[in-house]
């Protein structure tokens, strides 16, 4: 097996990537391991080179590992997908890193020797339109959010641990709300003035927030989240178990009547206007998506000692029928 490592430069501010690129070539040599390290040089150029590669060695096993943040894990994922004998996995050095959340023992995904003695595990994706994303795809507030992120982020005087809180700060005074229709499955259609909405493949997004403690990344189904639009003070309520995950559960639905989880297939998304859809940190505007999940479409590759506690153990029935639940 080839091992590839997609460096995005910016990543991180650059700050941990000297460091990092030695110990790509340090624990490669040690193992004995063929490798190329790939610097991308503008936006979407991870994905050109990993499908290019894919292409010109079709039949070579090879894994491509994302080093950098949820920007560069995407464009590594849409370069791979489809293609036989293609890992993925992930070097985090973003500031977000909400994939790996997912995972026990997560510091193992900068340990490049556990790294490369790693194996694949088989997940779902989430196709929407013509692009693949392996985490959450979100609408309204949050994807305000990553928006104020990035433009923060650019400011050499912001750490980049405050990007984050920085940018929910500035969000909240701005109007709430945004008008778009949901069709769930072809056959459940709801139109509202939401405050958000997630659909996630995975657990986490946003920082550390447990949009979905119920998502599975081998279950054959998305975790569909919808919020209405509610008053400063209602959200201000909503947070602690949103960002905890205990919105699924909680005791008293009928107090939070504005809040519905569900499992469903498919989603289309439809606007009047075009609006910011983000799907792993990366945002587009749209008029109208349709999100579907791909049951078994990539092999993502785990560092050695690391768990995933997002995979549904063979033993448990699979959903086959989305279930319609309004909850907290």
């Amino acid at each position: 097996m080839k091992h590839y490592f997609i460096v995005n430069p910016a990543a991180g501010k650059g700050k941990a990537l000297p460091a990092m690129l030695s110990s790509i070539t340090y624990a490669c040599e040690e193992l004995g391991a063929e490798y190329q390290i790939y610097h991308t040089v503008t936006v979407g150029d991870g994905t050109r080179f990993v499908r290019e590669t894919c292409l010109q060695y079709p039949d070579m096993p090879k894994r491509f590992y994302a080093v950098g943040g949820d920007g560069t894990l995407f464009e590594v994922l849409n370069g791979a997908v489809g293609h036989p004998n293609a890992e993925i996995t992930v070097v985090p050095l973003g500031t977000g890193n909400d994939f790996t959340k997912a995972f026990t023992n997560r510091e193992y995904f900068k340990d490049i020797r556990r790294q490369i003695l790693g194996t694949a595990q088989t997940i779902d994706l989430m196709k929407y339109n013509d692009r693949y994303s392996l985490n959450v795809i979100n609408l309204g507030f949050d994807c305000d959010v990553v928006q104020k992120v990035a433009q923060i982020k650019r400011s050499a005087l912001v750490p980049s641990k405050m990007a984050y809180a920085m940018a929910i700060a500035d969000v909240f005074t701005k109007p709430f709300g945004k008008n778009f229709k949901v069709v769930i499955d072809d056959r459940e259609m709801v139109e509202n003035e939401f405050m958000l909405c997630a659909i996630a493949n995975s657990n986490f997004y946003g920082d550390g927030y447990r949009v979905a403690p119920n998502a599975y990344l081998n279950d054959g189904v998305l975790d569909l989240c919808l919020v209405d639009r509610v008053s400063r003070s209602e959200f201000v309520k909503i947070i602690p178990k949103y960002k905890a995950g205990q919105h699924v559960d909680a005791e008293d639905h009928s107090r939070y009547p504005f809040l519905r989880y569900q499992k469903c297939r498919k989603v289309v998304i439809e606007s009047k206007e075009p609006i910011g859809i983000c799907a792993d940190g990366e945002v587009s505007p749209v008029t109208t998506v349709e999100i579907t999940c791909v049951p078994n479409a990539l092999a993502f590759s785990v560092p050695k000692g690391c768990v995933c506690t997002a995979l549904k153990k063979q033993d448990e029935p699979v959903e086959t029928e989305a279930e319609t639940v309004t909850l907290f």
